[in-house]
């Protein structure tokens, strides 16, 4: 691998980490904020374990922050799996 490309890599995954880092702050914010009980509601509907029906009578009752802690859930799932694909093409890549 061009030591060009690990620097790109490196620095994505740099960028990639502190967006989790932020993202993880924003969600423990909204964890607190919210509830626990309800934070189990949603975390219900985001691994999609509601009946199609409960499912849509569910994202009747979202609010902005419901709606903005499933964001936050996509977000983090996405730059972690961004994260292991950088670090699983550093390793291919050798020194």
């Amino acid at each position: 691998m061009k030591r060009e490309d690990r620097a790109f890599i490196n620095q994505m995954v740099r960028e990639l980490e502190q967006s989790i880092r932020n993202l993880a702050a924003e969600e423990q914010r909204l964890v607190a904020k919210l509830g626990e009980a309800r934070v189990a509601e949603l975390l219900g509907y985001w691994q999609k374990r509601l009946p199609a029906d409960e499912e849509e009578a569910f994202k009747l009752t979202l609010d902005h922050d419901d709606k903005k802690l499933t964001w936050i859930w996509f977000r983090l799932r996405r730059a972690r799996q961004s994260r292991a694909q950088a670090g699983q093409a550093l390793m291919r890549g050798g020194t």
